[in-house]
């Protein structure tokens, strides 16, 4: 009878030839995240772009080509009542030749704690884009061209 060591060594070559292609999962970027200019439209693309990527890197994109993805706020909103500070967002995203994805949220927090409100619209507007643009990248191969109108 073998010893158990040798029967392992044995079997890895074995699975590590059925094992499936890690290298076949799809290489995604971020080409382009844009925020209409103001006050902080520098540090918001920053952080956004941040929030993107890793979301980004925890989904599922399934195998394929590479994906080319584009990004664009477009509301950022602050409304202050009494106490309360809220904030609505509104993010477009885009697969490069492909569909695209709208996420929108809005928010409300203390005053005193306005940039940390924004971190959390942000990352909820992330995730939600992320999310919906992979379950989009995994369903459907490459984009159909449309017919034109006559």
């Amino acid at each position: 009878m073998m010893p158990k060591p040798w029967l392992a060594l044995l079997l890895a070559p074995v699975l590590w030839l059925s094992a499936p292609d890690a290298e076949a999962a799809r290489r995604v970027t971020w080409s382009t995240v844009e925020v209409s200019s103001g006050d902080d439209a520098k540090t918001i693309a920053r952080d956004l772009k941040k929030m993107l990527r890793r979301e980004t890197r925890r989904a599922k994109w399934g195998k394929g080509k590479k994906l080319e993805l584009s990004a664009r706020v477009i509301k950022l909103q602050w409304e202050k009542n009494d106490d309360v500070l809220r904030v609505t967002v509104t993010v477009v995203a885009k697969i490069a030749g492909g569909k695209g994805a709208r996420s929108h949220i809005r928010l409300g927090g203390s005053p005193e704690q306005r940039r940390k409100l924004l971190g959390q619209a942000l990352k909820i507007v992330s995730s939600g884009l992320v999310t919906r643009l992979s379950t989009i990248a995994r369903s459907g191969g490459p984009p159909k061209p449309r017919a034109p109108n006559r």
